[in-house]
Parts: structure tokens; sequence; C-alpha cells
């Protein structure tokens, strides 16, 4: 683990200083596959899959199996992205090989694009379970220049792997601990304890990550990042776990409050008032879905907010005094947001999102809060 007033990057530590913009919630290299043999299996062990596949127009047929049942969808599951299908994935996801990055080559053409357009850091929110890949991040970051920040601790408990089941929290804790301390692979060292992944009604086994997550944050000083279930309630129940631990909420990231924080249906989604009483728990939140324009994957009552709508979120914030609490991310996990791919890719924030924040009244001073400074404070070892 770096020592105080260090960032640990896969490549050592390094000063705070040299990170400049940064991208706080992004996935390099991932495969969410979890060995299943196809998208439909895939779809139905996920709690996200049932919910954002559950449609005719990504092939489910009731009572007939689950999605990619009907004959000309079980045939585009397993398609390569092209520009054919495009639309198709992009609206129904979960083709099979598009929740896959797993292409080393890839993401450095990716990440080559985010530092032409000024970035300089990603941290990678890859727990273990989800393929977590410490020398192909080396690879990336050695190659292209970006700083990468590794992650450790569990994701969703369809992704935990054995031993999650077998150790009691304090055996945890010392898995994530020797991933900080130690580092794995021959000494990579995580710099930051997440995405830890809780579902809606949140299983056991993810309650016991949380707490082991906490108990390590406490003992280190490392940020630690939170994968909340759907809605306020889920929420809620992940902030009174932490508090119950004694977490440092100053260093608690809040992810996806942009899709999962509201509950109010459309079109009145976007109250501002949730997250102001979020807020003042002295969280981070962060709103890492920027590059989503999703609402023709409208699953539910509750609106996903469009670029404009989350910085209008977060211009609620900095009316509130909460700007040095704000984060911005992308959480590209899925081939088809790639840029090779027809994606925004992660120079989008860089290059498209600071120009509307301009537009709507942004100054330079407050992006650079946003965008440098917050990330730099949160990932400083403290």
């Amino acid at each position: 683990m770096a020592a105080k007033g260090y960032v640990q990057t896969v490549l050592g530590p390094v000063s705070p200083d040299s990170l400049g913009l940064t991208l706080p919630h992004e996935h390099v290299l991932i495969d969410m596959t979890i060995g299943a043999c196809s998208a439909e299996v895939l779809i139905d062990q996920t709690e996200s899959g049932k919910a954002a596949a559950s449609t005719p127009e990504a092939g489910w047929e009731p009572g007939e199996g689950g999605p990619g049942t009907a004959a000309s969808f079980r045939a585009k599951w397993n398609q390569p992205i092209c520009l054919e299908n495009r639309a198709d994935v992009a609206r129904n996801w979960f083709y099979y090989g598009n929740y896959k990055v797993t292409s080393i080559e890839d993401v450095i053409y990716e990440a080559n694009l985010f530092k032409r357009h000024g970035g300089g850091c990603i941290v990678d929110q890859t727990s273990i379970g989800l393929a977590r890949d410490p020398r192909g991040l080396q690879q990336v970051s050695r190659a292209t220049g970006v700083h990468l920040v590794m992650a450790t601790s569990y994701y969703t408990h369809e992704y935990h792997p054995a031993e999650v089941d077998e150790l009691d929290i304090a055996g945890v804790e010392q898995r994530i601990l020797r991933d900080l301390q130690e580092g794995v692979a021959g000494g990579i060292k995580a710099g930051i304890i997440g995405e830890v992944g809780l579902s809606t009604q949140m299983h056991p086994n993810e309650e016991k990550v949380l707490r082991a997550s906490a108990r390590a944050q406490r003992a280190t000083g490392v940020p630690l990042s939170i994968h909340p279930g759907f809605g306020p309630d889920a929420i809620w129940s992940a902030v009174r776990i932490l508090e119950e631990e004694k977490a440092d909420l100053s260093r608690t990231i809040m992810c996806h409050v942009d899709h999962r924080l509201a509950s109010r249906p459309g079109p009145h989604s976007f109250d501002p008032q949730p997250f102001l009483e979020l807020a003042a728990t002295g969280l981070y939140m962060e709103f890492d879905c920027f590059g989503w324009e999703g609402s023709y994957r409208q699953r539910g009552k509750v609106d996903m907010p469009n670029d404009a709508i989350r910085l209008n979120e977060i211009m609620a914030l900095v009316k509130d005094g909460r700007e040095s609490q704000v984060l911005m991310s992308h959480d590209l996990a899925l081939q088809h947001w790639q840029r090779k791919y027809g994606g925004h890719g992660w120079q989008h924030i860089p290059e498209t999102v600071t120009a509307l924040m301009r537009y709507k009244g942004f100054d330079q001073a407050l992006i650079d809060r946003i965008l440098i400074q917050n990330p730099k404070e949160l990932l400083t070892i403290g």
C-alpha cells in the first residue's frame, strides 16, 4: 500500500498532483459472463440481466425458457458487434460477446484516445470475480502512460468466488487487506476498495463483504466504493451498515446515484431532494453513467437521465455547497461503449461533457474541482 500522501497505482505509488483529469469509475478489463456458455444463461443468472432483458424486443418469450428463445434472436446473441447490429446491441446490451472487455489492444486504443483529450488517470473498479486483470492493467498503463488504479473486494453475490461462502467477516477483510498491503500477481497493489456489489435485496454474503470492506477501509485509510441496489431504500440500507461499522463516509463513494437513487416516476424522477439528503451524510456522490443516453431502454417507471439531466442534478448539489463531494465517470463495462465499436469511450467526458458543462454554466474552476481535485483528494491515502 502506498505511503500516506500518495496514490497507489498498478505501477506503484505516485504523487497525487500527477493524476490530472481522472475517471473514478471505469472497467478497463472485465468479463461478466461468469462462465455462462450463452447470453440466455448469463441473463438468467443476474438481477440486472433479468430486469434489462425481460422484454419482447430482446427475444423474451414468457414460459419458453427465457431470453433469446425466439429463433431470430437466438441467432443474434452471439454475433460480434458490427454496423448492422449496433442499434440492437445498444438497446438490448446482453449480447454474449458485449459482456466482455478482454482485448488489451482495444483497451490501449481507448486509453490513448482518453489521454489525447487531456485524461490522466482511470480507476478500474473491477472487483474480484469479474476477471480482474492486474498484469493486463500494468501493460495498458505502460503502453499509454495513463495512471491506472486497481480495486479489491467483491461484486454482487452471483459473481462471488466460493471463498466468500467459506470466510467470515474477518476472513474477507484479511483477503482485502492482502491486496492492499502485499499485492497480487507479483506484488501489484490495489488503491481502492470496491466496487462492493449489493443487490436490491442485500444477500447475506454481500452484507458480509460490505462490513469487511468497511473495516479494511477503517484500518488503512484507502477509499471505499459501493455499488448499491436499485432505489433509495437499498442505498440507505448500505449507509446504515457503513455507519454501524464506523466507515469513514467522507472517503466513501456511493456509485450510480444518477440512476439508482431516484424513486419518483416520470416526469418527476429528477427531484434533487434525494441527492441533497444523501449528500448530507458526507458521502461522495458518483454520477458515473455519462454517455448512457438510454431512454429507449426504459424498463421501469423511474426515468433514466441523459447527460444534461445528470449535470442538472450535479448543479443542484453545487448550489447546496456540495461540489467537493461530486464525482463523474462513465462506468464503461460493455464492448459497445468503446469508441472502436461505435460507443462514446473514455474520451467522452473530457471531449464532450466538459463542453456541455461550460454551456450550462460550470466555470473552469468548478470543472477542475469535480474532474481533477475531487478524485485526487479521494485517491490520496489518508
